[in-house]
């Protein structure tokens, strides 16, 4: 009874903590909406994919990352830990971790800490929100494309980066903006690929060990469907 009880008082004090981290997340993202060093509006921008797949995707920015990895279009790496964080490293000096705090169909929520590291700056660390809307339209041609736009909010952990940010903000906005949103525009750059070559992308998938077969035969039957919709 004593190992028993020992378990489960164990187990609450997991969930308690995790429960917290949630929290404390949501809190730390708030405190940057309300203290940006810099924001941006992004979008919105048309990718010719069903909403469903659109979502599908970014569920996966693992396997984004290893299919412009593979084809050499960026050295990109994520690792997931969990269904909503990430590790991301971009392969030219930025690393962090990505938490999805809100994940509805056409609205999520992310939370992001990093780190820039350059020969000409002192390492920078930064905090983000991404706000990200998206909608299901069709296209001229009448196939379903996910329409995204983003607001982003970035903060600098350091006060005195803060302030030279600020005061050149209008030379190193698009950079800052574009670390944290990079993850986003590859899945952007992979759902292109989907639609304009869906049998090279089932490959690159298929190459790819870290899915269930389940997903596995959902991208397999949406990147069939994409193939037969596409125009000639």
């Amino acid at each position: 009874m004593k190992l028993a009880a020992l378990v489960v008082s164990a187990f609450l004090a997991r969930g308690r903590a995790c429960a917290q981290e949630a929290r404390d997340l949501a809190a730390e993202a708030r405190r940057v909406e309300a203290d940006c060093t810099v924001s941006e509006r992004i979008g919105p921008s048309d990718v010719p994919l069903p909403l469903d797949l659109s979502n599908a995707l970014l569920d996966h920015p693992d396997l984004a990352a290893f299919i412009v990895r593979r084809r050499k279009i960026a050295p990109y790496r994520i690792e997931m830990r969990g269904p909503r964080r990430s590790l991301a490293d971009d392969g030219e000096g930025t690393s962090g971790v990505v938490d999805l705090l809100e994940r509805g169909e056409r609205r999520r929520l992310y939370y992001g800490e990093g780190e820039h590291r350059s020969r000409f700056w002192p390492v920078i660390r930064a905090e983000a929100v991404i706000s990200m809307e998206l909608d299901e339209r069709a296209l001229p041609d009448g196939r379903p494309a996910t329409r995204t736009s983003f607001l982003v909010c970035v903060r600098m952990r350091s006060r005195f980066v803060s302030g030279v940010v600020k005061v050149l903000r209008p030379f190193i906005r698009r950079t800052l903006i574009g670390k944290f949103t990079k993850a986003f525009f590859v899945a952007d750059r992979v759902g292109r690929l989907m639609a304009d070559d869906p049998s090279g992308v089932e490959e690159d998938i298929a190459a790819f060990a870290d899915l269930s077969a389940d997903q596995r035969e959902f991208f397999r039957r949406s990147l069939a469907r994409l193939g037969s919709s596409a125009p000639r």
